[in-house]
């Protein structure tokens, strides 16, 4: 008997979708997957956070989060029970670039699910009570985010990289005196004026019980609202780069930021930036984990992440350091982050690569996953032929293409840190490092 010959894994791709525009405007893409009995929508609403008033940032939050608590159709808790009713799950929120409304069913419950979703985005009820409840759970998150080091990080540090006159510098859910100021009028406007087919696009994927989109047709195929309002999505730019100490007296830990402005998924050296972000700080065997974690025990995991925006993105080294290392582990760090003088090898490439081509297929095996994915692609404004075109470039990039752009995005010289800890034992070792931070009570 002879072994069998084991054959190279074919290449993967999504495959395409069936894909019409109904007479309003709403785009449908339906992905059939068949025997994935759970049928997965999403809804993504192309309306950037710079739609918002300046004084009211943190409406299209708001408004996402009263989309599932009741509509004209089904008041109140009506409407939670009626989706409950079928097995349903559906959940809405906002982000920088738009709102998406999300629905998982079982197959044979679709085309009711579907019409409660359209109700949702069509005619929510937005009532002051709802509205203004969820003002006051914002209100308390934040509250909650700034108390916590890497949420009060993560939001100094967005903040230090983009400049203010740009809505991504700031949080989606917005900050506390815009957010105090929001009324249900105002949730009731920003609807009204933005909410409309021609911005939507509806992505199906599932086992689906009949053509999908004649089941779309029959929920969206009666909304008729145009948007009053039209607005394009702004191209963030950084400022200079800046040393923030946030000041917290009794913090053990100092969470740590530290980059700069970086790419988003369009961008030509996207894709050698991820590979040289794995290398770098994406596995506990990368270079920064095996550093300082693994021989030093400075932190429990340090990450290179670059987190890519519609235009542009943020990149940074992040994690939690005990106190009293933290200014050493800066300084090691960066030493470490000096590709230029210990370039990024062959070989972790080839894993990186590796790791990407094997991982991307087992991020979409089920319908919620392939749903989400494309949702993500349209909200980043990128088309469906976007996947193939990643998994392509993955073979073609070389060591010195993810150190030169490594290089380039993180030049030592000139590098956004933020810091969240104790100011009075983390101060005087920075600027004995040569920073010059500004200090922030919290």
């Amino acid at each position: 008997m002879k072994r069998p010959k084991v054959r190279s894994p074919k290449r993967w791709r999504l495959e395409n979708p069936i894909q019409t525009r109904l007479d309003n405007g709403l785009k449908i893409l339906a992905y059939p997957r068949a025997g994935q009995h759970i049928v997965s929508a999403e809804l993504v609403l192309d309306i950037p956070l710079n739609a918002e008033t300046l004084q009211l940032e943190g409406t299209a939050a708001i408004v996402a989060a009263c989309l599932t608590q009741g509509t004209h159709g089904h008041p109140g808790v009506k409407f939670a029970e009626t989706v409950e009713g079928l097995g349903a799950v559906l959940d809405a929120s906002a982000g920088h670039s738009g709102t998406q409304a999300s629905l998982d069913v079982p197959g044979p419950n679709l085309a009711p699910a579907l019409a409660l979703l359209a109700e949702a985005v069509r005619e929510p009820a937005l009532a002051e009570p709802d509205v203004l409840r969820e003002r006051d759970l914002r209100l308390a998150e934040l509250d909650q985010q700034l108390a916590n080091p890497s949420a009060r990080a993560a939001l100094e540090y967005r903040r230090a990289l983009i400049h203010p006159r740009y809505r991504a510098a700031r949080p989606v859910g917005g900050l506390a005196d815009c957010v105090r100021q929001i009324t249900a009028d105002d949730a009731q406007r920003f609807h009204r004026e933005l909410f409309a087919p021609a911005q939507a696009t509806l992505i199906l994927a599932g086992d689906f019980p009949a053509d999908p989109v004649a089941l779309a047709a029959d929920a969206f195929g009666s909304w008729t609202a145009e948007p009053a309002v039209t607005v394009a999505h702004q191209s963030p730019e950084p400022v200079d780069p800046a040393a923030l100490l946030i000041d917290r007296p009794d913090a053990v830990q100092a969470e740590i930021r530290l980059g700069s402005f970086g790419l988003d998924r369009a961008h030509p050296g996207y894709v050698a930036l991820q590979l040289a972000c794995r290398a770098m700080g994406g596995t506990f065997l990368s270079r920064l984990n095996k550093v300082l974690r693994e021989e030093r025990g400075y932190t429990y995991g340090v990450h290179l992440v670059n987190q890519a925006m519609r235009s542009g993105g943020l990149l940074a080294m992040q994690g939690s350091f005990r106190t009293d290392v933290a200014p050493l582990a800066l300084a090691e760090a960066m030493e470490i982050l000096d590709v230029a003088k210990t370039p990024i090898t062959a070989a972790e490439i080839d894993d990186a690569v590796a790791h990407a081509l094997g991982s991307f297929p087992l991020g979409l095996a089920t319908a919620g996953q392939v749903a989400g994915y494309v949702a993500n692609l349209v909200y980043s404004g990128l088309d469906l032929g976007y996947p193939d075109r990643f998994l392509d470039a993955l073979g073609s990039i070389e060591p010195e293409d993810a150190t030169s752009v490594l290089a380039g995005l993180l030049p030592l010289e000139s590098l956004t840190l933020v810091v969240v800890g104790k100011a009075a034992e983390l101060e005087a070792p920075l600027r004995r490092a040569g920073w010059e931070p500004q200090v922030v009570a919290t």
